[in-house]
Parts: C-alpha cells; structure tokens; sequence
C-alpha cells in the first residue's frame, strides 16, 4: 500500500489499483477529489467532510450515523458504520473503533460522533479522538493539533499504540516551528520513527 497526506486530516491509500480516500474535508487540496473506489469519513465536521465536493464522487462512503444524516440524498452510497464493526470497502478491510469525539471544552459536551478506521490492519485513523485500536498496526495517525488537542494524552496515546511508524496530521494550525516541536514530542525509538510529512508526501506501508 501507497499513502498520501495532503492537507490537515485527509489521507489516501493505494493498493492494487484502488483508492481509498479518509476524511476528505474542505481544507483538502482539489486533486483530493479526482477519484476514488471508496471513502471513510470519521466525523461530521467540515475539515474532515466537505459535503458539497464528496457529492461528486460516484463512491460508496462509510461512516456513522452523524454524517449520514447530512447525506441522505445519496441514498444507498452512504453506509452506517459503528465502532466494533469491520466491512470491506472496495477490496480494502476495515475495523472502525470507539465513537465519541473528543471534548473540546467541558461545558460543551461530546461534540458528535466519531469513529476511527483501520485499514487492513495496518493504518490507523482515529478522526478527532485519541480512540486506541484492540491490535499492533503498522502506520498510526496521530492529530497533532486542534481545539481539543492536549499534549499530554497524545503522547500517551501514541506511546500505548506504539505502532511502527507514526505520522502526524491534524496539523494545518501549526507553523513550521510547531510541527518540528510535534516531532520532537512524538518521535519514538530508532526503529518507530515520527514520520514528518508535508501535503503531497507518499510514504509505504509494507
């Protein structure tokens, strides 16, 4: 498998001739929208769902009940998912996991609901949450910024998953300056590196 970050939480993933696209949202870049053989969005918020653009995809998107709802008039194109269910989606399989989004301030509540995706045991996306998946994976993304980001519990998260490699996203508040600081923080051993990546950048899952 192929992955490609572009702006703040979108990622795509190819393998075998199929693309999948994660949480293409209105900060996505316009290449983002080109194609895609399915799409997994974690949650309704419009940096991770740009409602407008996924309507011009002729492809089957997967998410849960929150982002539906915004989506009814593509009828059987949008499938409801739930943390603790896997499905396959255009030969690619997946787990989704948890389903809150994290607390922004606690006056406010639970904002929505949110669901993490893992793609073929080895790429994790946890949407806005800090959600941990029930198994080793190769590839974690971890959110590096954000109204609800808190240092402390993303570096506990990304100690607990411990994953081969990780990479950040989330990240389209930070400066230069601020991403460096995110590496620095999350960087683990030699062998699990902190992947640094800018829009555009491919990494290999092997």
């Amino acid at each position: 498998m192929k992955l490609t970050k572009f702006t703040h939480a979108c990622v795509r993933i190819d393998k075998d001739g199929k693309v999948l696209l994660i949480d293409p949202g209105t900060f996505s870049e316009d290449a983002v929208f080109e194609a895609a053989d399915a799409i997994l969005v974690t949650h309704e918020h419009p940096d991770h769902l740009d409602v407008e653009r996924i309507k011009g995809l002729d492809a089957p998107i997967y998410t849960n009940a929150g982002v539906a709802a915004q989506l009814t008039e593509l009828g059987d194109r949008v499938q409801v998912v739930e943390g603790g269910q896997a499905f396959d989606a255009a030969g690619f399989a997946i787990r989704a996991y948890g389903k809150d989004h994290a607390v922004i301030l606690p006056e406010l509540g639970v904002p929505c609901q949110n669901i993490g995706f893992l793609v073929d045991d080895a790429v994790y996306h946890p949407g806005d949450s800090f959600t941990q998946p029930d198994r080793q994976v190769h590839t974690n993304l971890v959110p590096v910024s954000g109204p609800w980001f808190a240092l402390p519990p993303a570096v506990e998260y990304a100690r607990a998953v411990n994953a081969q490699q990780t990479l950040g996203i989330h990240d389209a508040l930070l400066s230069p300056i601020g991403q460096g600081m995110m590496q620095r923080f999350l960087d683990g051993q030699a062998d699990r590196p902190y992947k640094l990546a800018q829009p555009g950048d491919s990494i290999e899952i092997n």
